[in-house]
């Protein structure tokens, strides 16, 4: 460390390509090996997160943001500031051939997209990415288990060395399963909340993870004790001899339980010789209490945290009304779903199409992912209209109309409200601008005061 810093300071940086000083993922360092980031990085637990993916909450959250974009319409667009062309006409069908089409697997890209944010939701959406020679289909995309992936936490950068390795049956590098090394750019790896701790990232899955545990533990205790009406109470004859005790239990055993086993207990009498009397025992609360309803309701809604959504999503709709149900609903789509999606489509744009296919000046879009208040955006427009800072042809274009083809279209409020006001009272316009294009009244003719005399 001490040399390089001081060929450094004396001989300067390379010309080219700077060399990094900093770590990668140093938490991987342990105190005496120094060789932690030269093996493959493995997520931990993955068939506990797959598992955890099947139950009834998780697969509601992960439903929730998966469904609504998988329903989105999508296009391959020019980027921001390129114009269409014939060129770039060719290439957007070409594009769009091959993410309609993406292998010959018979996946489609509703399909493959969905695969694709079933991954990302529970750990990492991975697709494998292979160029072909059909001049028409010249890339082919291919769905991956992201938790069979494997990760080089000391790849450098280098497009020829191997970045990701999958491994079958979730094992690790040792453990004996078949493992297939792959490139940078032949694997789409689009890890969530990405951090300088991990190479993997967290996905909402495995940051609910305790609660999820929480809640299955709580559930499993709940649905036993609905389901098999174990008593919640014991019963303490006092005073009561093992001979008569053990006849009580017989007689109730026989006679009366007929559901479960109630414990009895028998305690001495008293100073005075005298029994106290039956006494109830209360183990636990009954009805609502003893299933911990509330309890799982509170772990329902800190899953909801963990996946960004409103805990109506999970069935949770107590004082939901209308007005508060629409707030979640747009507060869900901007918090939890926009996000998602805007991942997706980066990752297609910069992976797949200028990446693997080399078209720089295109890029993935989802439409009406941008949603919008109407009445809202009317308020806007009208109040800009009003301050003389838009025109009507502006807003059309806007909101993707055609613009008006009259004199007025493309003035301000202000130059409507001098020219009506002229129409009004004025035999003559100061302006000559706002007479272009507009017929005037004609000016009345001033009275004849010699015919009134």
């Amino acid at each position: 460390m001490a040399l390089r810093d001081f060929v450094k300071r004396r001989l300067g940086r390379p010309k080219h390509e700077p060399h990094r000083d900093t770590i990668q993922f140093p938490n991987f360092y342990q105190v005496g090996r120094t060789n932690n980031l030269t093996g493959l990085a493995y997520k931990a637990t993955p068939r506990n997160l797959r598992y955890f993916s099947r139950t009834p909450f998780p697969r509601r959250a992960i439903n929730a943001i998966k469904n609504p974009i998988k329903m989105l319409d999508w296009e391959i667009c020019p980027i921001d500031g390129v114009e269409l062309n014939s060129e770039l006409k060719r290439q957007i069908e070409v594009t769009t051939n091959c993410f309609n089409y993406p292998n010959n697997y018979g996946d489609d890209f509703q399909s493959l997209l969905e695969q694709l944010l079933e991954d990302y939701l529970i750990s990492a959406g991975t697709i494998e990415t292979q160029i072909g020679g059909d001049p028409n289909f010249p890339l082919r995309m291919y769905p991956v288990d992201g938790l069979s992936i494997q990760i080089h936490p000391d790849w450098k950068g280098d497009p020829n060395s191997a970045r990701y390795a999958q491994t079958s049956g979730y094992g690790t590098e040792f453990g004996g399963g078949e493992i297939i090394h792959l490139r940078d750019d032949e694997l789409l790896y689009l890890r969530p909340n990405p951090n300088t701790a991990s190479p993997f990232g967290y996905a909402p899955l495995e940051i609910a993870f305790l609660a999820i545990t929480r809640l299955l533990a709580t559930g499993e205790f709940a649905g036993n004790v609905a389901g098999n009406a174990k008593p919640n109470f014991g019963i303490d004859w006092q005073g009561l001899q093992p001979e008569q005790l053990n006849a009580m239990r017989a007689w109730w055993r026989n006679e009366i339980e007929g559901q479960g086993q109630t414990p009895f207990f028998a305690t001495a009498a008293g100073a005075d010789g005298k029994a106290g009397g039956v006494k109830v025992l209360r183990f636990y609360p009954d009805g609502d209490d003893a299933l911990y309803l509330k309890y799982q309701e509170m772990l329902i809604k800190e899953l909801g945290v963990a996946f960004d959504l409103s805990p109506q999503n999970f069935g949770i709709e107590r004082d939901v009304n209308r007005s508060t149900s629409e707030v979640a609903e747009d507060r869900d789509w901007d918090a939890a779903i926009k996000p998602a999606a805007h991942d997706i489509a980066k990752a297609f744009t910069r992976h797949c199409i200028q990446g693997r296919l080399g078209f720089s000046q295109l890029r993935f879009r989802f439409k009406s992912l941008d949603r919008e208040d109407e009445l809202s955006t009317w308020k806007i427009f009208e109040t800009r209209y009003k301050n003389n800072t838009i025109t009507p042809n502006e807003i059309r274009k806007v909101m993707g109309e055609t613009p008006m083809e009259n004199a007025w279209a493309d003035r301000t409020f202000a130059d409507m409200e001098v020219a009506m006001n002229a129409a009004r009272s004025a035999s003559q316009v100061l302006d000559p601008d706002l007479t272009d294009g507009m017929v005037l009244p004609a000016p009345k003719p001033p009275a004849n005061k010699s015919s009134k005399k």
